[in-house]
């Protein structure tokens, strides 16, 4: 047995990987955020949906088409796609991710998102990665930024660089919870700056985010991207609010 071999033994001893829901002890090597029972609670974003912001339709007899937000109102991202819905078990995890300061739940949660398949998103399509930006201020506060996280984790898997520098958040504005579909775009309206757009010029970019919510944040980041010169611009998040999205 190796060495490494017997530390990690040792850890899982005396820290056990616990569920992040219900802390229960994790046994299964195949489980690495939920315990089985929790699992079967979260509701995964796959097909049918909308080919533009990924808005699930359940049991539609359509199949996949356009919903008719991105009908009535075009995004400025190609695609966006999210692997979670976010409620209940989910929303109480990426709660203590953020706003709990988790950074182990982080780190979880990262290797969770990376792990999903994104069955229609081809990664060898794209040139980097971008989280979307904190203001100075919140990260401050905060201490990390959480989609930067979220970001490492895939820039690992797919072999994509992560750039954290060139899209920044230069007005700080209220917090989007809470807000209407228009006042989020109107609060955010402005927000970014692309501080070196010979780094993105050109290129076909994916923004990460944790949550997407009306899609307001996304679509100004990837509008502020597009004006400086990038090529493309797609999304991908942990989780998405469905609740208040138009089914067709």
């Amino acid at each position: 047995m190796n060495l490494k071999r017997l530390w990690k033994d040792i850890r899982d001893i005396i820290l056990p990987l616990r569920c992040l829901a219900c802390t229960e002890i994790i046994n299964s090597p195949v489980e690495r955020l939920l315990c089985s029972s929790c699992q079967e609670k979260i509701v995964l974003i796959f097909a049918p949906f909308c080919p533009i912001c990924g808005l699930p339709f359940p049991n539609s007899p359509a199949g996949s088409h356009i919903c008719s937000n991105c009908l009535e109102n075009e995004p400025f991202y190609t695609k966006a796609r999210a692997v979670v819905s976010f409620e209940t078990i989910m929303m109480d995890a990426i709660h203590k991710f953020k706003y709990g300061r988790s950074i182990p739940t982080g780190e979880a949660l990262s290797l969770f998102m990376a792990a999903f398949p994104f069955p229609d998103f081809d990664f060898t399509q794209y040139d980097l990665l971008i989280p979307v930006p904190l203001h100075i201020k919140k990260l401050r506060e905060r201490g990390f930024n959480q989609s930067l996280l979220l970001a490492k984790a895939l820039g690992k898997k797919y072999k994509l660089s992560v750039d954290f520098s060139s899209l920044k958040r230069s007005k700080f504005t209220l917090s989007q919870t809470g807000l209407s579909k228009s006042a989020r775009g109107k609060n955010i309206k402005g927000a970014f700056v692309v501080k070196d757009q010979e780094k993105v010029s050109g290129k076909d970019i994916i923004l990460i985010d944790d949550v997407f919510t009306t899609g307001a944040t996304i679509n100004e980041c990837a509008q502020t991207l597009l004006k400086a010169g990038a090529h493309n611009v797609a999304a991908l998040t942990l989780a998405r609010v469905l609740q208040d999205h138009p089914s067709a």
